[in-house]
């Protein structure tokens, strides 16, 4: 360990300047080996070597070429970073790590705004600084917006299929689609103002009920996920559940499994070597993978064939109820209008489902998880939340309100910087070959906006650690603009969903707060737990009712 620190430290040193040379294909490095390895055996035996010396002289010359390729020749092209491991590249730094996020910052802090992390032999450049991240995400978002497809993303989707992995003329189509059919039925309207309070009404008469005039201690995450996944169903789906639905609660659980069995360190191995999903013992995650998806796709399918059962003709002259009638009646237009249907089929309506399912459910619903963990934990807070709302004497709170409330934006900002749920930015790739800042990027080469060393960068959130809603209140207390503080992604690929989502976190979070008081134990942690989102442990919480009942008549 020690060498390779000095190796290190010995490159970043010398670290060339001028533009580092193009890497041969490796066709050609194939063939420079075997002319290489015929003229050095043709040497040796003018030496009057014996074989074995010549084998060990030659086997020791590959050794150190290869090292010499993995440590530094294959670097050259792509921004500093820490030193990979041979075969395993900078993986092994994980395995020890209590906190992804600490790593991630200390490597910013040593390599600057961009550099490269290896996984195994992959490498992944992270651009962790606003201005950098604005030039290649934005002013160059042709060359830097494309999606990583591999084994595990075409085995869940079934190709390239959905909205987050696919890219190009499909991509621009289905993404169009979506927003506008997600505009239609409200989406930053007060239409979607409406289904919101519907749901959130349902879930604080639900915490009522089962509160009654007591203290209760309840696992609130459940109830969270059945409101917020009725909002995305009733869209999708034109379908709502009751808060003590049991086919609702294990759909929620299934998307919290696939989110951390998809971040396992064996799935690595599932990508580079696709044999080992078929060899037993070690492709248990991968069987958990695939039994996840295949009951999650049931519920898809079955919600498409009612569908289908239930189309009428009348149809095509009216609104669509939801998004998938939406999508079916536009593929019947265009039909019978003679048109190319494009990307539209039935696999992808079923995958564009699926993407949508997860995003509209799995993110806010984790997000509030969070939010009353630390609203339980920062009692002064969760105080002056409450005074703050107490002050608009109203039984709902509403959008309209929102200006009125700038301590409760500050908090919801603050909840999202703290709960960094997004460790790894949804991995990009390169489009085309691009030479910009002295580095050449190859199409295929992956690339990231690190969203979450921003979210914990000091020297943008001092004190970064500390839960402080104040940091986002100027000296007037009103809400203040923070550039770097992106918790829905920045560019083309920043979230199709950013405008429900933020409806739905000050509604839930606004309402509960107002009718509601939250405490946890000493002995809850804020521990993270990794996954495609980074969920807290979970929890139980005690809550009570707040005095006032939604006619604002005393409870006693």
């Amino acid at each position: 360990m020690i060498i390779v620190l000095s190796v290190d430290h010995f490159l970043i040193s010398f670290k060339r300047k001028e533009n580092p040379p193009q890497m041969p294909s490796l066709k050609y490095a194939i063939l420079l080996s075997i002319v290489t390895s015929f003229l050095y055996f043709r040497i040796m035996r003018s030496f009057e070597m014996d074989s074995y010396t010549t084998i060990y002289i030659y086997l020791f010359f590959c050794a150190v070429s290869y090292i010499f390729y993995e440590l530094d020749y294959k670097r050259r092209r792509l921004p500093n970073g820490p030193m990979p491991w041979l075969l395993s590249g900078n993986m092994p730094s994980f395995i020890n790590v209590k906190n992804v996020d600490d790593l991630f910052l200390f490597w910013k802090q040593r390599y600057g705004g961009i550099f490269t992390v290896w996984i195994g032999p992959i490498p992944l450049v992270m651009v962790s600084d606003l201005p950098t991240i604005k030039k290649y995400f934005i002013q160059h978002a042709d060359a830097f917006s494309n999606r990583w497809r591999n084994f595990v993303t075409d085995s869940i989707m079934e190709g390239s299929n959905g909205i987050v992995q696919i890219d190009g003329d499909k991509w621009r189509e289905q993404r169009r689609f979506a927003l506008h059919t997600l505009r239609d039925f409200g989406v930053g309207r007060p239409l979607m103002e409406q289904m919101i309070t519907l749901e959130v009404t349902t879930l604080m008469n639900h915490m009522e009920k089962t509160c009654g005039l007591s203290t209760k201690e309840v696992n609130l995450c459940p109830s969270i996920a059945v409101c917020v996944g009725n909002i995305i169903n009733n869209m999708l789906f034109g379908l709502r559940f009751n808060q003590d639905n049991s086919y609702m609660h294990r759909l929620h659980s299934l998307l919290d499994d696939q989110s951390h069995t998809v971040m396992q360190p064996i799935m690595g191995a599932y990508i580079a070597f696709t044999v080992t999903t078929k060899v037993p013992v070690i492709n248990g995650e991968w069987d958990r993978l695939m039994g996840i998806k295949k009951e999650l796709l049931e519920f898809l399918e079955g919600q498409i064939q009612k569908h289908r059962e239930n189309w009428k003709e009348e149809m095509m002259e009216q609104e669509p109820e939801d998004l998938t009638y939406a999508y079916m009646i536009e593929v019947e237009k265009r039909k019978r209008a003679g048109e190319d249907v494009g990307f539209f089929d039935d696999q992808q309506l079923k995958m564009l489902l699926l993407d949508l399912f997860f995003a509209g459910m799995e993110t806010t619903v984790t997000t509030l998880k969070w939010a009353f963990l630390l609203m339980a934990k920062n009692p002064r807070v969760q105080q002056k939340v409450q005074e703050e709302l107490d002050s608009i004497a109203q039984p709902m709170i509403e959008i309209q309100h929102r200006t009125r409330l700038p301590y409760i934006q500050a908090t919801i900002n603050e909840i999202q910087r703290i709960a960094n749920i997004l460790p790894i930015n949804l991995l990009r790739t390169v489009a085309e070959d691009i030479d910009i800042d002295g580095y050449q990027f190859k199409k295929g080469d992956l690339i990231i906006p690190q969203i979450s060393i921003l979210m914990n960068d000091p020297e943008i959130f001092k004190n970064p650690k500390d839960f402080c809603p104040e940091r986002f209140l100027d000296e007037n207390l009103n809400v203040k603009k923070i550039d770097e503080f992106l918790p829905f992604s920045i560019g083309r690929r920043q979230c199709l969903g950013e405008s429900l989502a933020r409806a739905e976190l000050y509604l839930i979070f606004a309402n509960l707060m107002q009718n509601f008081k939250f405490e946890v134990s000493e002995d809850v942690t804020t521990e993270r737990v990794l996954g495609l989102t980074v969920s807290p442990v979970q929890y139980t919480c005690k809550i009570s009712r707040r005095g006032l009942d939604h006619n604002q008549n005393c409870v006693k």
